[in-house]
């Protein structure tokens, strides 16, 4: 396997630790928990909404689209930024997360940090080749 491809498989596996990590955090709710959160209105800043789907799917697909071209240097290193800004993101959403009620984000969590760590460390590499 190629390391573009590999890379390119762990930005695909990133997008979908995110999706994993939403579906952990609302599978409570199809047993009959309520999953209102008690500090809140229920009115969700949009600016939030924006930032997450940057995180989970915007910042992962240009990553993805970076690995898409052929030569160009500077879309490697673009990648490699991008994928330091995730590992940096998920080591750090981890420990804001972590400890949880939710059981399910004790799997999820420990695996993004690995993914997005595997994913920073190749993607480097491939900028030094």
């Amino acid at each position: 396997m190629t390391k573009r491809m590999k890379i390119t498989a762990m930005w695909l596996l990133t997008i979908c630790g995110f999706a994993c990590h939403s579906i952990t955090d609302m599978l409570p709710m199809f047993w009959g928990r309520d999953m209102a959160l008690v500090a809140t209105d229920g009115n969700v800043d949009q600016v939030m909404i924006v930032f997450m789907m940057m995180l989970s799917l915007f910042i992962p697909a240009c990553g993805v689209l970076c690995m898409l071209a052929e030569k160009p240097k500077g879309l490697k290193t673009v990648n490699a930024l991008l994928a330091v800004l995730i590992a940096l993101f998920n080591i750090a959403h981890a420990f804001m997360e972590l400890p949880s009620d939710n059981a399910g984000q004790y799997v999820v969590m420990p695996l993004m940090i690995v993914i997005g760590l595997v994913l920073a460390w190749q993607s480097i590499k491939y900028v030094k080749e």
